[in-house]
């Protein structure tokens, strides 16, 4: 008799083929064949595909068959050169890795619409595509939801996180003991200059902790990230375009087609009560936005996971987060936390 373990929907890598160079696409189907909408998952900066390893299955388990992209630069995807990466690889650089994904998972459900999951930078990158839908978008893709969790608000949100960015890596010095400063110590930091090569503050697990996952996260979800997820460097251009609003909220939600489910429900807004990089203003920032552009009190909705950080589909919450992101597309109540 075959095992639970051995019957478990498996996570697969495929290679998207690009004019520039292969995309990395995780994989996980069903057991079973089903007419469920697939669900398409976007990572953040400084990460990868791999940070919705622990959710894919999770989903296919409900029937839904799950992809997780990798952008250029990232993850398994090709590698610009560190100049390229930093200098001309921007958000629209990011948007056309993303067109390219949803056709081809377009061409392996033509007959079904995606859900899009977009995390951090994610949600910026499908806020981007959304907003820009009438020109990017192709006629047999209908985006069925938009899911955006711990997102990049709409106005962008650059100079803000980067302070929660700032803030949380002075947090962490504070709590060392004092080290004795090396001579020149300068040198290296003058030297990422010309390198582009600045000093991310990911280098530890302590940093890692500290921005992205709680307190109470396990030590094998933060050491995973770091093996798994973490990417050697982020675009500098992308992080400066941040600093402008990324789309128009009624163009975004004019670009989600719910009645391809039929729910009604088009956008969910996901936070985490212990993020310090997406402050709880910025996140209902954009709720707002949204709901000021929509048409019903159910087509924009909001949920914090109080006790995940901004790593929401890693930290101890994942398993809610997989949860209510499928109740909220089969039109259940998602609760509060």
């Amino acid at each position: 008799m075959q095992s639970s373990v051995d019957s478990a929907p498996v996570v697969e890598t495929v290679q998207i083929a690009t004019p520039s160079g292969p995309l990395e696409l995780l994989t996980c189907t069903p057991l079973a064949s089903t007419k469920q909408q697939p669900i398409v998952c976007f990572h953040g900066a400084h990460c990868a595909a791999a940070c919705f390893k622990a959710l894919l299955p999770l989903f296919a388990r409900a029937g839904y068959a799950s992809y997780a992209v990798s952008v250029r630069g990232h993850g398994g995807s090709w590698q610009p050169s560190t100049f390229a990466f930093h200098a001309l690889t921007g958000i629209k650089s990011y948007t056309t890795d993303a067109m390219v994904a949803l056709d081809y998972i377009s061409a392996e459900h033509p007959d079904l619409q995606p859900i899009l999951v977009g995390h951090s930078m994610g949600g910026a990158i499908l806020q981007r595509v959304l907003g820009a839908w009438k020109t990017l978008g192709t006629s047999k893709i209908q985006p069925a939801g938009l899911v955006l969790l711990a997102a990049a608000p709409l106005s962008g949100g650059g100079m803000d996180v980067a302070r929660r960015w700032q803030a949380a890596e002075a947090a962490l010095v504070q709590e060392a003991p004092p080290v004795p400063a090396a001579p020149q110590a300068w040198v290296p930091w003058f030297r990422s200059l010309f390198t582009f090569q600045p000093n991310t503050g990911l280098d530890t697990p302590a940093q890692v902790r500290n921005k992205f996952f709680s307190a109470e996260a396990p030590e094998d979800a933060v050491e995973g990230w770091i093996r798994d997820s973490k990417g050697r460097l982020e675009s500098i251009r992308v992080s400066i375009e941040h600093m402008w609003p990324l789309a128009d909220a009624a163009d975004v939600v004019a670009a989600v087609h719910s009645d391809v489910r039929p729910i009604g429900r088009k956008i969910l807004c996901v936070s985490g009560g212990k993020d310090v990089l997406i402050s709880k203003d910025l996140a209902q920032e954009t709720f707002d936005a949204y709901r000021l552009a929509s048409q019903g009190e159910e087509e924009i909705m909001r949920v914090s996971l109080a006790d995940s950080a901004h790593h929401i589909m890693l930290d101890v919450a994942r398993e809610r987060c997989a949860e209510l992101i499928i109740n909220w597309i089969e039109g259940r109540d998602i609760g509060s936390d």
